[in-house]
């Protein structure tokens, strides 16, 4: 199934007075780029949650938030280093001193620095958090794949419309090449009939100017290649799982011979609807950066 590489999924778990909440985020990216900003207490946990972020998605960059979360009566003993205070607030009235400063150390000097209020985390309670955080954060994921693939599902439909009409105009300029040389002679054989008259024109020179000319202006093998390019792409996005990179490999190729056609026409039908081509090309283009 298509899926895009924008999303967005929450998720949530409690139990005995605890809660963990899950936020996931997901925009377009080259490749997997995980952000994580977990409490400290799932610090040990980080690779974890890589892991099971890189077990559902593939591209993108993905921003993952956890919270820990207290109920009115559950919530974890709190306490205060004394020790670590004093030795702060002797350090700090030492400096004060040093640089001849009058304002004496207040509270709210203590209560920007780090570590000195402490709660209870023990490896128990590390590992009863873990345990809410990774069904939240599943929960979280699953949310973020379902959007995904509903907006992935969007840009497949776009995409094959299309390429429906990239095809049909493929299959015009297929039809217009068959033309292209016999165009070619008529108009050279008017134009040096009306500069030389017809009993001065060389018709064996004339032949190998319109020889030369068709090797130039053949666009068959182009053609055929592009149709190949087409089919392949088809296939590619009816495939499941990540496809966005494939896909961008073959529009480029498919970019190529849509140039090559362009520089090789000489008809103004057929150029013009090379130049649409290669529009649908770049519009499909932009759609595929959504797709992981």
């Amino acid at each position: 199934m298509t899926r895009s590489m924008t999303g967005y999924g929450v998720g949530r778990a409690s139990r005995d007075g605890l809660s963990a909440a899950a936020e996931v985020r997901s925009v377009n990216n080259r490749f997997l780029d995980i952000v994580i900003k977990t409490p400290r207490a799932l610090f040990p946990y980080e690779n974890e949650i890589r892991e099971l972020v890189q077990a559902r998605l593939s591209r993108g960059r993905v921003s993952v938030f956890i919270n820990e979360e207290w109920n009115e009566g559950g919530s974890p003993e709190v306490r205060l280093d004394i020790g670590r205070a004093k030795q702060y607030h002797r350090q700090l009235q030492s400096l004060s001193e040093q640089f001849g400063l009058s304002e004496p150390v207040r509270l709210e000097h203590l209560l920007t620095l780090e570590d000195l209020i402490l709660t209870q985390e023990d490896e128990a309670y590390r590992q009863r958090l873990w345990t809410l955080a990774k069904g939240a954060l599943n929960d979280a994921l699953s949310l973020l794949v379902t959007s995904a693939e509903r907006e992935g599902a969007v840009l497949h439909a776009d995409i094959e419309k299309r390429l429906t009409a990239l095809d049909a105009r493929l299959q015009t300029v297929s039809t217009l090449a068959k033309g292209q040389v016999e165009q070619y002679r008529r108009r050279l054989t008017q134009r040096l009939e009306e500069l030389l008259g017809d009993d001065r024109l060389d018709r064996n020179r004339l032949e190998t100017e319109i020889a030369i000319a068709a090797d130039k202006l053949d666009i068959t093998e182009e053609i055929v290649r592009l149709g190949s390019h087409l089919k392949e792409f088809r296939q590619t996005l009816n495939q499941d799982g990540p496809t966005g990179k494939t896909l961008g490999f073959v529009l480029q190729e498919m970019g190529r011979e849509a140039n090559t056609i362009t520089s090789k026409s000489w008809t103004a039908e057929i150029s013009h609807t090379a130049i649409q081509m290669k529009e649908l090309l770049e519009q499909i283009r932009e759609q595929l950066q959504n797709l992981e």
